[in-house]
């Protein structure tokens, strides 16, 4: 187990090693769970959703999509 110092703005500096097992990299989200037994981080693997759904669009713009959606289920804004 690496240890890690807390600095003065409450940024801990993740150890070369646990990022690179990981492939951390700057900007990479996680979860913080606070627990009896201490913090844990956990990383937050949504990337593999991006995109999802977008079949359903038949290429047709995200914001258009969504107003036609809306406006047949009459949600008109």
């Amino acid at each position: 187990m690496n240890s890690a110092m807390i600095g003065s703005r409450f940024q801990v500096v993740i150890p070369k090693e646990a990022r690179e097992r990981f492939g951390l990299k700057p900007n990479t989200r996680v979860n913080i769970e606070a627990r009896e037994e201490g913090i844990m981080i956990f990383l937050v693997k949504c990337s593999n959703l991006r995109g999802l759904g977008k079949e359903l669009a038949n290429d047709e713009d995200a914001s258009d999509y969504v107003k036609r959606l809306r406006s047949e289920w009459g949600l008109e804004r």
